[in-house]
Protein backbone atom coordinates (compact mmCIF):
# COMPACT_ATOMS: atom_id res chain seq x y z
CA UNK A 1 0.00 0.00 0.00
CA UNK A 2 0.82 3.46 -0.92
CA UNK A 3 1.93 6.05 2.11
CA UNK A 4 -2.01 7.75 0.92
CA UNK A 5 -3.90 4.44 1.26
CA UNK A 6 -2.41 4.03 4.33
CA UNK A 7 -3.45 7.28 5.51
CA UNK A 8 -6.62 6.62 4.16
CA UNK A 9 -7.21 3.44 5.69
CA UNK A 10 -6.64 5.00 9.21
CA UNK A 11 -9.20 8.02 8.86
CA UNK A 12 -11.52 5.52 7.72
CA UNK A 13 -10.94 3.61 10.60
CA UNK A 14 -11.46 6.12 13.29
CA UNK A 15 -14.43 8.04 11.75
CA UNK A 16 -16.06 4.58 11.43
CA UNK A 17 -15.70 3.95 15.14
CA UNK A 18 -16.43 7.58 15.92
CA UNK A 19 -19.49 7.12 13.80
CA UNK A 20 -20.45 3.33 15.70
CA UNK A 21 -19.65 5.22 19.26
CA UNK A 22 -20.77 9.20 19.22
CA UNK A 23 -19.14 9.68 22.41
CA UNK A 24 -16.70 12.14 21.57
CA UNK A 25 -19.45 14.24 18.98
CA UNK A 26 -22.26 14.09 21.11
CA UNK A 27 -19.94 15.20 23.97
CA UNK A 28 -18.50 18.44 22.18
CA UNK A 29 -21.62 19.07 20.45
CA UNK A 30 -23.32 19.07 24.27
CA UNK A 31 -20.63 21.19 25.81
CA UNK A 32 -20.73 23.67 22.80
CA UNK A 33 -24.26 23.86 23.08
CA UNK A 34 -24.19 24.17 26.48
CA UNK A 35 -21.85 27.09 26.58
CA UNK A 36 -22.85 29.14 24.31
CA UNK A 37 -25.98 29.31 25.68
CA UNK A 38 -25.02 30.15 29.45
CA UNK A 39 -23.33 32.83 27.36
CA UNK A 40 -26.43 33.90 25.59
CA UNK A 41 -27.53 34.04 29.07
CA UNK A 42 -25.29 36.07 30.88
CA UNK A 43 -25.38 38.94 28.32
CA UNK A 44 -29.23 39.66 28.61
CA UNK A 45 -30.72 42.00 27.98
CA UNK A 46 -30.16 41.67 23.84
CA UNK A 47 -27.55 44.28 23.35
CA UNK A 48 -24.89 44.03 25.87
CA UNK A 49 -22.89 41.49 23.40
CA UNK A 50 -20.70 43.71 21.21
CA UNK A 51 -18.46 42.22 18.33
CA UNK A 52 -15.26 42.01 20.30
CA UNK A 53 -17.07 40.51 22.88
CA UNK A 54 -18.54 37.61 20.38
CA UNK A 55 -15.01 36.86 18.74
CA UNK A 56 -13.43 35.91 22.01
CA UNK A 57 -15.84 33.89 23.69
CA UNK A 58 -16.10 32.18 20.21
CA UNK A 59 -12.71 31.07 20.33
CA UNK A 60 -12.30 30.56 23.81
CA UNK A 61 -15.30 27.72 23.04
CA UNK A 62 -13.43 26.22 20.55
CA UNK A 63 -10.24 26.18 22.49
CA UNK A 64 -11.28 24.34 25.28
CA UNK A 65 -13.92 21.54 23.10
CA UNK A 66 -10.73 21.41 20.58
CA UNK A 67 -8.44 20.18 23.71
CA UNK A 68 -10.98 17.65 25.01
CA UNK A 69 -11.51 16.27 21.45
CA UNK A 70 -7.70 15.84 20.36
CA UNK A 71 -6.97 14.09 23.19
CA UNK A 72 -8.94 10.86 22.17
CA UNK A 73 -7.27 10.44 18.92
CA UNK A 74 -4.41 8.78 20.27
CA UNK A 75 -5.66 7.83 23.76
CA UNK A 76 -8.62 5.68 22.21
CA UNK A 77 -5.96 3.29 20.57
CA UNK A 78 -5.32 0.10 22.44
CA UNK A 79 -1.84 -1.11 22.97
CA UNK A 80 -2.31 -4.05 21.12
CA UNK A 81 -3.21 -1.79 18.19
CA UNK A 82 -0.44 0.55 19.03
CA UNK A 83 1.76 -2.35 18.56
CA UNK A 84 -0.16 -3.00 15.01
CA UNK A 85 0.61 0.43 13.94
CA UNK A 86 4.63 0.06 14.93
CA UNK A 87 4.44 -2.83 12.46
CA UNK A 88 2.83 -1.56 9.39
CA UNK A 89 3.09 1.65 9.64
CA UNK A 90 5.85 4.53 9.26
CA UNK A 91 5.79 7.48 11.79
CA UNK A 92 4.91 9.77 9.39
CA UNK A 93 1.84 7.72 7.78
CA UNK A 94 0.25 8.00 11.57
CA UNK A 95 0.95 11.68 12.37
CA UNK A 96 -0.27 12.60 9.53
CA UNK A 97 -3.53 10.22 9.45
CA UNK A 98 -3.87 11.85 13.18
CA UNK A 99 -3.42 15.35 11.87
CA UNK A 100 -5.86 15.33 9.33
CA UNK A 101 -8.35 13.75 11.44
CA UNK A 102 -8.09 16.38 14.19
CA UNK A 103 -8.26 18.83 11.53
CA UNK A 104 -11.55 17.71 9.87
CA UNK A 105 -13.33 17.24 13.48
CA UNK A 106 -12.02 20.74 14.58
CA UNK A 107 -12.94 22.49 11.56
CA UNK A 108 -16.92 20.74 12.00
CA UNK A 109 -16.59 22.18 15.51
CA UNK A 110 -15.76 25.76 14.38
CA UNK A 111 -18.15 25.59 11.90
CA UNK A 112 -21.13 24.32 14.77
CA UNK A 113 -19.64 26.89 17.10
CA UNK A 114 -20.65 29.40 14.52
CA UNK A 115 -23.78 28.23 13.24
CA UNK A 116 -25.25 27.52 17.26
CA UNK A 117 -23.58 31.34 17.79
CA UNK A 118 -25.34 32.98 15.49
CA UNK A 119 -28.29 31.25 16.19
CA UNK A 120 -28.39 32.24 19.87
CA UNK A 121 -26.04 35.68 19.82
CA UNK A 122 -26.25 36.67 16.36
CA UNK A 123 -23.85 37.54 13.42
CA UNK A 124 -21.48 40.30 14.12
CA UNK A 125 -18.88 39.01 11.62
CA UNK A 126 -19.18 41.58 7.98
CA UNK A 127 -16.41 39.60 5.75
CA UNK A 128 -18.11 35.94 5.73
CA UNK A 129 -15.54 34.52 3.48
CA UNK A 130 -12.40 36.06 5.26
CA UNK A 131 -13.96 34.97 8.63
CA UNK A 132 -14.22 31.04 7.10
CA UNK A 133 -11.05 30.99 5.90
CA UNK A 134 -9.81 31.98 9.27
CA UNK A 135 -11.44 28.94 10.53
CA UNK A 136 -10.21 26.89 8.21
CA UNK A 137 -6.34 28.47 8.97
CA UNK A 138 -7.69 27.71 12.55
CA UNK A 139 -8.44 24.53 12.58
CA UNK A 140 -4.98 23.60 10.94
CA UNK A 141 -3.41 25.64 13.50
CA UNK A 142 -5.00 23.53 16.53
CA UNK A 143 -4.37 20.49 14.97
CA UNK A 144 -1.08 20.99 14.29
CA UNK A 145 -0.29 22.17 18.00
CA UNK A 146 -2.43 19.53 19.87
CA UNK A 147 -2.04 16.69 17.73
CA UNK A 148 1.81 16.65 18.76
CA UNK A 149 1.58 17.27 22.23
CA UNK A 150 -1.48 14.55 22.04
CA UNK A 151 1.55 12.22 21.36
CA UNK A 152 3.99 13.46 23.83
CA UNK A 153 0.81 12.94 26.85
CA UNK A 154 -0.39 9.51 24.96
CA UNK A 155 3.90 8.18 26.13
CA UNK A 156 3.28 9.37 29.68
CA UNK A 157 1.45 6.73 30.65
CA UNK A 158 -1.60 7.96 28.91
CA UNK A 159 -1.77 11.42 30.84
CA UNK A 160 -3.95 13.39 29.57
CA UNK A 161 -3.85 16.57 31.75
CA UNK A 162 -0.41 16.64 29.91
CA UNK A 163 -2.18 18.26 26.94
CA UNK A 164 -4.24 21.11 29.01
CA UNK A 165 -0.70 22.03 30.89
CA UNK A 166 1.48 21.79 27.69
CA UNK A 167 -0.70 23.03 25.37
CA UNK A 168 -1.38 26.35 26.71
CA UNK A 169 1.94 27.79 26.33
CA UNK A 170 2.03 27.01 22.44
CA UNK A 171 -1.46 27.79 21.63
CA UNK A 172 -2.36 30.88 23.27
CA UNK A 173 -0.24 32.99 20.88
CA UNK A 174 -2.45 31.00 18.28
CA UNK A 175 -5.65 31.88 19.78
CA UNK A 176 -4.74 35.79 20.50
CA UNK A 177 -3.31 35.49 16.75
CA UNK A 178 -7.08 34.40 15.63
CA UNK A 179 -8.79 36.44 18.11
CA UNK A 180 -7.01 40.10 16.75
CA UNK A 181 -8.02 38.74 12.81
CA UNK A 182 -11.66 37.26 13.56
CA UNK A 183 -12.13 41.41 15.23
CA UNK A 184 -10.55 42.60 11.50
CA UNK A 185 -13.83 40.59 9.58
CA UNK A 186 -16.24 41.78 12.06
CA UNK A 187 -15.44 45.62 10.48
CA UNK A 188 -15.03 46.47 6.56
CA UNK A 189 -12.08 44.08 5.76
CA UNK A 190 -8.24 45.43 4.47
CA UNK A 191 -5.85 43.19 3.43
CA UNK A 192 -3.18 45.40 4.71
CA UNK A 193 -4.52 45.32 8.14
CA UNK A 194 -4.14 41.14 8.05
CA UNK A 195 -1.62 40.39 5.29
CA UNK A 196 1.43 40.18 8.36
CA UNK A 197 -0.45 38.27 10.83
CA UNK A 198 -1.87 35.96 8.21
CA UNK A 199 1.56 35.61 6.87
CA UNK A 200 2.93 34.56 10.67
CA UNK A 201 0.00 32.22 11.12
CA UNK A 202 1.35 30.25 7.89
CA UNK A 203 5.05 30.79 9.38
CA UNK A 204 3.82 28.93 12.65
CA UNK A 205 1.72 25.96 11.14
CA UNK A 206 5.12 24.98 9.07
CA UNK A 207 7.36 25.02 11.76
CA UNK A 208 4.63 23.54 13.90
CA UNK A 209 4.33 20.21 11.08
CA UNK A 210 8.10 20.05 10.69
CA UNK A 211 8.44 19.91 14.29
CA UNK A 212 5.56 17.23 14.67
CA UNK A 213 7.37 15.32 11.79
CA UNK A 214 10.83 15.12 13.41
CA UNK A 215 9.85 14.82 16.84
CA UNK A 216 7.26 12.08 16.38
CA UNK A 217 9.50 9.89 14.79
CA UNK A 218 11.27 9.70 18.26
CA UNK A 219 8.48 9.23 19.96
CA UNK A 220 7.36 6.33 17.62
CA UNK A 221 10.67 4.71 17.98
CA UNK A 222 10.05 4.42 22.21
Amino acid sequence: MTMINKILSILYKDFKIEMSQSHLFFSVALYVVSSIYIVYISFQPVGILNSEHWVSIFWIIILFSSISSVSKSFFQESSNRNYYYYYVLSPDELIFSKLIYNFIFILFVSFLTFAVFTFFLGNYIISLPFFFSLLFIGALSISNCLTLIAAVAHQVKNNSSLISILSFPVIIPIFLLLIKLSKVSSTEFSWILVQDDIYLLILLNIILVSLTKFLFGFLWRN
